[in-house]
Formats: C-alpha cells, sequence, structure tokens
C-alpha cells in the first residue's frame, strides 16, 4: 500500500457513515485525514490548514454544497486536487462539477482500489 504519511486529505462529507468509510479505506495509507462536515467548513479548513494535498468532496451537504466549496477553494488554489465522490450522477451534476473546478468524478459506492488509483495520480 502507498506510504501518504507526509500528505494530509480533507474530506468534505456530512454523513458520518460515509465519513468512516472513507477514512477505513485511506487508513492503510497512513495519511492525515481532516472531516469537514458542509461545504463551509471544508472552505474555511483548507484556507486555514496550509498543508492539504487532496480534498474528496460531496455535493449534496448541509450550508454550502459541494459545487460551491470547490468554486471557493478555487479562488485561492488551482493546485489541489478536487475529487467529487458523489450518488448524484446526473451528467447536469458532473458537468456542474467540472465547472466549479473539481479534477475528477467518482460515484458513490467507490471502490477502494479506484479511490486510491485516482489520489495517487495527483500527489506524485
Amino acid at each position: 500500500m502507498k506510504d501518504w504519511s507526509d500528505k494530509t486529505i480533507l474530506i468534505a462529507e456530512d454523513d458520518s457513515i460515509n465519513f468512516n468509510l472513507l477514512k477505513i479505506m485511506l487508513r492503510p495509507t497512513n495519511a492525515n485525514i481532516l472531516w469537514a462536515k458542509n461545504g463551509l467548513e471544508a472552505v474555511t479548513q483548507f484556507n486555514e490548514n496550509g498543508s492539504v494535498n487532496a480534498v474528496l468532496m460531496d455535493i449534496q451537504m448541509p450550508v454550502m454544497d459541494g459545487h460551491e466549496a470547490t468554486s471557493k477553494i478555487r479562488e485561492t488554489s488551482n493546485d489541489v486536487p478536487i475529487i467529487v465522490i458523489s450518488a448524484y450522477t446526473s451528467t447536469d451534476v458532473k458537468q456542474k462539477a467540472r465547472e466549479a473546478g473539481t479534477n475528477e468524478f467518482l460515484n458513490k459506492p467507490v471502490q477502494v482500489n479506484r479511490l486510491i488509483e485516482v489520489i495517487e495520480k495527483y500527489l506524485v
């Protein structure tokens, strides 16, 4: 398994079960995991933590959705990879995610090997 002990991944996910599943999937990588329970928290944590190497972004969240949160993060960084993980997979949702500035779109339920593969593509 990969050793990402020097990497920080911000997970923006309002559902604690989904967050814990992603955290378990990433545990073997030793990455530092941050949890934002809504889009506003994601933007705040990203801006306050200068060492976020990747963002896993849900679309449907309270306070601020994933599209708006992605746009706000893009105002301060074009470099960090933002990977959407969502059960909402319509063409419109994917298009809006691309327009907001996401790098990748993964459908829920995501497979662990696919998740690691996509993140690794941006962390090397």
